[in-house]
């Protein structure tokens, strides 16, 4: 099997999936979002100084993606899922993920 993984910003990512026609919708992805500020991939000083560790551009990561019609990839370092937005590569809670963290923050 071809390895589909690729570099990004230091990073590497695997196209995980399209979103399902269930998920796609704006509000139904919008609420699985969430910035991680550890990855730190914004645009230039999105969150202010000091946030971004990676100057992130939507464009760029999909011209360095394997998979130009994915919506999700999972970083291969940290093992989380991620959707390109346009200002923020932003983290993206799946089920089994969002269970895990709220039962984290009970």
């Amino acid at each position: 099997m071809q390895d589909k993984s690729f570099e990004y910003g230091g990073h590497h990512f695997i196209p995980e999936r399209r979103f399902t026609k269930r998920e796609d919708d704006f509000f139904m992805i919008t609420r699985r979002l969430r910035s991680d500020t550890e990855l730190g991939f914004f645009a230039a000083d999105y969150y202010g100084r000091g946030s971004q560790k990676f100057p992130y551009s939507y464009d760029d990561f999909y011209a360095a993606s394997t998979d130009k019609k994915c919506d999700v990839f999972r970083c291969v370092e940290n093992g989380r899922l991620y959707v390109p937005c346009q200002y923020e590569l932003q983290q993206y809670m799946d089920e089994k993920q969002k269970e895990r963290r709220n039962a984290y923050e009970r």
